[in-house]
């Protein structure tokens, strides 16, 4: 009943991304996640899924943490892998389109006034009163 609303979950993806750019490298291991500090200009997005540099999908992004200047993620490893495998300086990789930029996280961006100026939802009226959408008079 009511199915197809909505705009489906986030997790859904087809396969591996057609390519994938070094995110960050491999620091310690914490309870079976990898702790890795970010080599990239922009920061990922939660949940994104992260690969070797031969698209294998290792896992997914799990914590962001750090300053702007210094990020830091955890990786939830996938089924198979172990965090004692890796080695530290070991790099991971991810899907480009999973990256948001690193204006979006500092204040010059939450002080900028968006759109027009007018604020969420635009300006009011337009709709309504006599004669509404079909004319009628």
């Amino acid at each position: 009943r009511g199915g197809g609303r909505g705009r489906g979950g986030g997790s859904f993806h087809q396969g591996p991304p057609s390519s994938v750019v070094e995110l960050g490298e491999f620091l310690h291991e914490c309870e079976e996640a990898l702790v890795c500090k970010a080599t990239h200009e922009k920061i990922p997005k939660f949940n994104a899924p992260m690969f070797y540099n031969d698209k294998t999908n290792i896992g997914n992004i799990d914590e962001i943490f750090g300053p702007v200047s210094d990020v830091h993620f955890t990786v939830k490893l996938g089924q198979g892998f172990h965090a004692k495998s890796f080695e530290k300086g070991q790099k991971v990789y991810i899907d480009p389109y999973s990256l948001l930029p690193r204006e979006m996280f500092t204040e010059e961006a939450a002080n900028k006034p968006k759109g027009g100026g007018r604020g969420r939802g635009g300006g009011r009226g337009g709709r309504g009163g006599r004669g509404g959408r079909g004319g009628g008079g």
